[in-house]
């Protein structure tokens, strides 16, 4: 359901060649954006929001951004950091009121937020457990504290099924449950909800007013109706471990993040201090920390925050009916993002591939 290669690879083209192709007939809305370290130069939309209303996309339509959503779990640890609430590098257990242990190692092994925070810490997003966290309701069923416990917590009967047999920090695997838990360790040490957490530290300070985590928290009429690879609508939905992939925006809203990221990058913002930025961004992988399985497409990782082959730096998305992009060049401090609101499928991307070739 989340983040993957394939939908990287798709997004980044379309991005490029949408502007001189303009809207296919195959995807059913999507929008983008371009921005420097001081403004949005342009957005662009096309296509429907609602196809059966008949409803344009445009600035102000909200949608969910998948995984992209996992970057303001980075920014809320480095908020975290400075105000004394957690270290990236204590065990886990500090803060949590029960205790997560990888069953096929002792207590030696211990894991951290910042193991959480690059996908080394040994946790694993088990598929049925996974999906599990799925449901076709306006709001999560059950809480995010139960969920983990349930799943995550050494005694419990099946917390082998969350785990690999690999020693934190020393391998790269992607995990959803291990950022939501992240998020969730916020939440203790700031006895705040992370929605919350978000929203006084984030949302309002960088005027994303159309911004929120669940349904409750948006104006639902500027809500995109999402589509499956067949174009079906779907139904609204939510997922218990919200902080991973369910934060719904809009390209206006985004593209005032993607711009503060970039000032960040180059510390000039002030939602961080410059030694937070620093961190933030500092390449966790190298010859000194050499991590097994990384993508040669993704070769180093921030605070949740991903370096790419290419130089640039940032986060791509997917989720049911829903994908998103948005990275930025440190070199030109420019950065796009593209939001769609429909399911990708290799139909759609062998299509634009030839829409690629023919551009050259």
């Amino acid at each position: 359901m989340k983040t993957n290669k394939l939908i990287a690879t798709f997004l980044f083209s379309l991005f490029i060649i949408q502007n001189s192709i303009g809207q296919d007939d195959k995807f059913t809305g999507y929008a983008t954006s371009l921005v420097n370290s001081d403004s949005i130069l342009k957005i662009e939309t096309f296509g429907l929001a609602n196809r059966e209303k008949k409803i344009n996309y445009s600035k102000n339509t909200i949608q969910p951004i998948g995984s992209v959503s996992k970057t303001f779990i980075g920014i809320s640890l480095m908020i975290a950091k400075e105000k004394g609430l957690v270290d990236l590098d204590k065990n886990i257990n500090e803060y949590l009121n029960f205790t997560i242990e990888n069953p096929y190692f002792d207590s030696s092994n211990v894991i951290t937020l910042r193991h959480l925070a690059t996908h080394t810490s040994g946790i694993i997003d088990n598929k049925k457990i996974y999906e599990s966290a799925y449901s076709y309701d306006i709001h999560p069923k059950t809480p995010l504290k139960n969920y983990l416990y349930e799943h995550l917590n050494h005694n419990t009967k099946n917390v082998k099924k969350s785990f690999s047999k690999q020693k934190a920090g020393t391998t790269y695997q992607y995990s959803n449950i291990g950022a939501a838990l992240a998020a969730y360790i916020i939440e203790k040490a700031s006895d705040k909800s992370f929605y919350e957490f978000t929203k006084e530290h984030i949302f309002t300070p960088l005027g994303m007013h159309n911004t929120g985590w669940f349904y409750k928290d948006i104006n639902t009429t500027h809500h995109s109706v999402l589509y499956d690879e067949k174009d079906n609508p779907l139904p609204p939905y939510s997922c218990v471990t919200y902080p991973d992939g369910s934060l719904k925006t809009t390209i206006q809203d985004l593209s005032l993040y993607l711009i503060e990221l970039i000032k960040g990058y180059n510390g000039t913002s002030k939602l961080l201090t410059k030694k937070s930025w620093n961190e933030f961004y500092t390449k966790n992988f190298n010859t000194n920390n050499a991590i097994k399985n990384i993508s040669l497409k993704e070769p180093n990782s921030g605070i949740f925050i991903t370096y790419f082959k290419s130089g640039k730096i940032g986060h791509t998305g997917s989720d049911l009916g829903a994908s998103a992009f948005m990275m930025f060049d440190p070199k030109t401090n420019k950065g796009q993002i593209l939001m769609a609101n429909e399911d990708l499928s290799a139909d759609n991307l062998k299509e634009f591939k030839t829409i690629w070739k023919t551009l050259f």
